[in-house]
């Protein structure tokens, strides 16, 4: 029988609304670090330009309602994050408010159009640094990160420091080959990191596909044409 998740929220994935102004560029370099160190997939609606624009409301309206969470950037007060932010709450999906402080970035013409957004509790930061830190707590507190740390500690904690080094690598990149819809077919997964350059080999690859499917961090279906899924 084939895998059908509980309902259309992928765990893992973290919506974020920002000014494409002074801030995306920032969100993009923490976000392709954090590739390598966490679990969560952080989605930017329209950061590849592949959306034509008459379709962009309905695609961030489905990534928004298929995210655990949601990252909302305040600076500048843009009128599209404002959208979105209404929209999230709408839905009453949680979420988080950011804020660059920095001059530069806060200069703009536009106000925000959420009449109570000065009431709501936002986080600051100045630069790059200070943002990489605000997502780097902010993933440590998600229950997906959460549930990786948990079952890592316990799959390896008698292995010793370069075992864990690889294998938190390798863990890390099958979930982030799932990144975009939460689901991929299995032998594209597996292909994809076969060509990896830290020369994983079939066995390797497929074990830590089973232990994550064994954590339910992933599931795993059966069978030729078989899809992993965020679980």
């Amino acid at each position: 029988m084939a895998y059908t998740p509980r309902s259309n929220i992928v765990p893992n994935q973290v919506f974020v609304g920002l000014p494409w102004k002074n801030v995306k560029r920032k969100y993009e370099s923490c976000i392709d670090r954090l590739r390598t160190r966490r679990p969560l997939s952080f989605t930017i609606v329209g950061r590849s330009d592949a959306q034509d624009a008459e379709d962009l409301l309905q695609v961030i309206k489905v990534k928004i309602e298929s995210s655990s969470y949601a990252i909302f950037d305040a600076t500048s007060g843009n009128a599209n994050v404002s959208l979105e932010y209404g929209y999230a709450e709408a839905l009453d999906l949680k979420k988080a408010l950011y804020l660059c402080t920095h001059g530069a970035s806060s200069k703009t013409k536009e106000l925000p159009i959420i009449s109570d957004l000065a009431g709501k509790r936002r986080n600051s930061y100045k630069h790059e640094s200070g943002l990489m830190s605000l997502l780097e707590a902010f993933c440590d507190d998600h229950p997906y990160t959460k549930r990786f740390e948990k079952w890592f500690r316990k799959e390896f904690s008698r292995s010793d420091k370069g075992t864990k080094k690889r294998k938190r690598s390798l863990a890390l990149k099958v979930i982030h080959e799932l990144d975009g819809d939460g689901v991929a077919r299995r032998e594209d997964v597996v292909q994809a990191l076969l060509g990896d350059q830290s020369d994983y080999d079939d066995a390797e690859v497929n074990h830590i596909i089973q232990d994550l499917h064994r954590g339910a961090l992933i599931h795993s279906e059966r069978g030729r044409y078989s899809k992993l899924y965020i679980a």
